[in-house]
């Protein structure tokens, strides 16, 4: 395995693919599309009490909260989603435009300060990125959190990693689990991610769900989002958001599935932003010393925490 340099700005050594499309900024790997700048910005951002946060570490069901919270927005009422895309109406708050130019392009939260209100917004940065309104015990505005084993999130990454050019491709899986485990990868550690918001669970300001959870009764998470989100539907309307917001129906609709996203060869196979979608996947790859070793981190990061995922069927 080839690996970078601390020489490069990093504090530890890093692949290569991760010194060519990454960068560190205290003490965490963020992609180049996700410049200094930005972040320094949404650190900044002025908060609204009627804002709107979907907050989540990478491959966490981003997009699938995102399009349950639009048509919560809109009544259950489909027509509005379409013409545009679910990514163009909800910004993605620490990008910037141009992966190519991230010194110079315009930023995400510039659109997202001009949005009229309530500003709905999604990131998957570490608290100590976000708004400072935010990123407190008594946070302002609202935020829903989606959780997903670590374990399937990481698979997804992994492969969400080599469709999307901005972001390093790791010559493998086993390169990586190791990144991944150190806690290397673009945006930081799972655990810096879920933890602080599983212990604000209860604040009023925030919804935390867990990914295997909305697999298992999408019409109960519905309606917690419903009622977060200080509204009351029907029990059809439930469901016709449910239906409209499953991994099958999201992956057929133009305007929920991301796939314009996708670079090159990819983009011309088969594969898809929306690649599988199940709980359990991560059987697949992981092998029995990953996941002993996984295992032994993951119990020894959330001990005391009171948190248990879901890892799928033993």
């Amino acid at each position: 395995m080839s690996k970078g340099s601390t020489g490069n700005g990093f504090s530890s050594l890093v692949p290569d693919c991760v010194v060519e499309k990454c960068y560190e900024h205290e003490g965490v790997i963020m992609a180049h599309l996700m410049p200094k700048r930005a972040l320094d910005r949404v650190r900044q951002f002025k908060v609204k009490s009627d804002d709107f946060f979907i907050v989540t570490y990478p491959k966490s069901g981003t997009t699938w909260a995102e399009q349950i919270s639009l048509l919560i927005k809109h009544d259950g009422d489909t027509s509005k989603l379409e013409g545009s895309h679910i990514m163009k109406m909800i910004p993605f708050i620490e990008l910037c435009m141009d992966s190519k130019n991230p010194e110079t392009a315009p930023l995400k939260i510039d659109e997202a300060e001009k949005m009229p209100s309530p500003r709905f917004m999604r990131t998957h940065c570490l608290p100590k990125f976000l708004p400072l309104d935010v990123s407190t015990d008594d946070p302002k505005g609202k935020v829903l959190y989606v959780a997903r084993n670590p374990k399937d999130a990481a698979v997804s990454y992994y492969h969400f990693c080599h469709f999307i050019d901005a972001l390093p491709s790791y010559e493998s899986w086993d390169v990586f689990f190791e990144e991944f485990l150190a806690g290397r990868v673009p945006q930081g550690s799972w655990f810096e991610n879920v933890l602080p918001w599983w212990k604000r669970r209860d604040h009023p300001n925030v919804l935390f769900l867990k990914y295997e959870d909305m697999k298992k009764d999408l019409p109960a998470a519905v309606k917690q989002i419903v009622e977060f989100m200080g509204k009351s539907f029907t029990a059809d309307v439930i469901q016709k958001i449910s239906d409209a917001s499953t991994f099958k129906a999201m992956k057929k609709s133009p305007s929920a599935n991301p796939d314009f996203l996708i670079k090159g060869e990819a983009a011309e196979g088969s594969r898809s932003f929306m690649r599988k979608g199940i709980v359990g996947d991560w059987k697949n790859y992981f092998t029995d010393d990953q996941n002993k070793r996984f295992d032994e981190f993951y119990n020894k990061e959330m001990a005391g925490s009171g948190l248990e995922m879901d890892f799928g069927p033993a």
